[in-house]
């Protein structure tokens, strides 16, 4: 029975600070490697992640976008990125609720439909219990909510092993 508690438990606000300083890349924890800039003002730098607007401004521009990542809103046309798709290191798609589902859509449109070989870095309300679908749509990369425990969300992608739509579980 104490298993299934450790599945779901969750930190206490003493490790939330640790939590913040890492992410789940490729189903392993993981220093976290994108810093999330909502400005739209934010320069290029490595390892930033900015407005999807600033983003392809700073690309018209002639600005060195290696490892700068573009922030995918809920409701972002996602028209004007597609031409740029590799160029573009990273593409953090926000969550801003867990009811919000958009943002699936927007993964599943990016990798499946369009291809995109790079990061995609689901932020904001992101929870364990949608992980195992978030990475369905093709979303490898997660900065979790501070009260979400890493080691149990790891274990979520092991709670399903058939499934379906889409195929099977890589």
């Amino acid at each position: 029975m104490r298993e299934v508690f450790d599945v779901i438990r969750e930190p206490n606000s003493a490790n939330a600070q640790a939590i913040t300083q890492v992410m789940l890349s490729d189903k392993k924890v993981a220093p976290r490697q994108w810093t999330v800039v909502n400005d739209a003002a934010a320069p290029a730098i490595a390892n930033t992640v900015v407005p999807l607007a600033r983003w392809l401004a700073l690309h018209a521009s002639g600005a060195n976008m290696t490892n700068v990542g573009a922030i995918i809103a809920p409701d972002a046309d996602l028209a004007a990125i597609r031409p740029h798709l590799d160029e573009v290191a990273v593409l953090a798609i926000h969550f801003p609720r867990f009811g919000d589902g958009r943002g699936y859509s927007h993964a599943r449109r990016l990798r499946h439909l369009w291809g995109y070989g790079g990061r995609l870095l689901a932020f904001g309300d992101v929870l364990r219990d949608q992980l195992i679908w978030m990475w369905r749509c093709g979303i490898d990369q997660f900065h979790l909510r501070p009260d979400q425990d890493p080691q149990a969300c790891l274990r979520a992608f092991s709670l399903y092993s058939v499934t379906y739509q889409y195929g099977p579980i890589r």
